[in-house]
């Protein structure tokens, strides 16, 4: 009798811990691009934000200056000054050094959504984009960055190589 006291207390323990919220944490990427895009709609709405394009990967991404009209491609040097953000306006990173970032574009050295997203900023030109998880840092932690975060940042293409 004892016996079955504690199995049903332990059963009731394990079902009482099982609560929606973990059902969020287990998502595919599907279900978490879909996520981020109902939270990146909900940000431009919620601080009357317009003029974004959005691209069917899930990144949105709007040219604030426009610069020279010569684009970026794969296996181009690029120099940027950029401030990141998380979608609640707390800045994550910036390249403060007073030295530009540069990288080869296309070659895995940033995360997904900057390949792609800088491509849509000429030489000099100025963009946001808004990366969803999956484009960005996915459901690992990165650094300060938390898991499934999706992401805004202020990009300056300064030069290309």
């Amino acid at each position: 009798m004892l016996t079955s006291f504690f199995r049903v207390i332990i059963f009731l323990f394990v079902l009482s811990s099982c609560t929606d919220d973990d059902s969020i944490l287990i998502k595919s990427k599907q279900e978490q691009l879909e996520f981020d895009i109902l939270r990146i709609e909900g940000y431009l709405n919620e601080n009357n934000l317009s003029g974004f394009t959005s691209l069917d990967n899930g990144l949105y991404y709007k040219v604030i200056e426009e610069g020279n009209a010569l684009f970026p491609v794969n296996g181009d040097t690029l120099k940027v000054n950029y401030v990141g953000q998380f979608l609640n306006g707390i800045e994550f990173d910036r390249n403060g050094t007073g030295q530009p970032f540069e990288f080869i574009l296309g070659t895995g050295l940033v995360i997904q959504g900057w390949d792609i997203g800088l491509k849509y900023i000429d030489e000099e030109g100025i963009g946001i984009f808004i990366i969803p998880s999956g484009l960005g840092y996915g459901n690992t932690v990165s650094g300060s960055i938390p898991p499934n975060s999706v992401l805004v940042f202020r990009v300056s293409l300064l030069d290309i190589k």
